[in-house]
């Protein structure tokens, strides 16, 4: 019975990866990876992983290596940018971690991960339409960044637009269907601070 089951995952995981050629090409391009390389067949995978996910924590999981997939775009300057942002934020501190954000981009306008946080430190900032045309720039670069999806969907319903927010947070469940703020779709406007 459990030579079997095996061969029957076996099976299973065969047919897997054998359609993960045909889900890179239905992936929409992400800016800097050529089509065909292994960045784009890692990508596809990942993606394929977070679709195909059982459960919430094996979500939360393969949406961890995402994460980690589109921060390895940063060059060395990138990353010490976002650090730097990042410890501003921790304290608050708003403008200065903009200023990191800001240059970050600057140096590195095809780095989509850096658009998005720009994007996520305009909304902290209470800057929506700076956050909204962030997001933009992000969905540009990388169309599959369900969490820019969920971040545009968030600062819509901030602006009072929650019927406008529906659509990217449906997007971002199409690409993550365990996605954490799939609780805002078709649901009344959250609660305001």
């Amino acid at each position: 019975m459990a030579l079997r089951a095996i061969g029957i995952m076996a099976a299973a995981a065969v047919l897997a990866l054998a359609s993960l050629p045909l889900y890179a090409a239905e992936l929409p391009p992400m800016a800097g990876i050529e089509p065909g390389s292994a960045a784009a067949h890692e990508r596809a995978q990942l993606f394929a992983e977070l679709k195909a996910a059982k459960n919430d924590a094996d979500a939360r999981e393969i949406e961890d290596k995402i994460w980690k997939f589109w921060r390895s775009f940063a060059d060395a300057q990138s990353r010490e940018l976002l650090e730097e942002s990042r410890q501003a934020q921790l304290r608050f501190d708003y403008d200065e971690a903009l200023l990191y954000q800001k240059e970050l981009v600057e140096h590195q306008p095809r780095f989509a991960e850096g658009w998005n946080q720009l994007s996520y430190v305009y909304f902290l900032a209470g800057n929506y339409d700076a956050a909204l045309a962030a997001i933009e720039k992000t969905l540009a670069l990388e169309p599959m960044h369900y969490a820019a999806l969920a971040g545009k969907g968030i600062v819509l319903i901030q602006q009072g637009k929650e019927a406008d927010a529906q659509a990217p947070l449906k997007r971002a469940l199409a690409i993550d269907p365990w996605l954490k703020e799939r609780n805002l779709i078709g649901k009344d406007a959250i609660p305001r601070p």
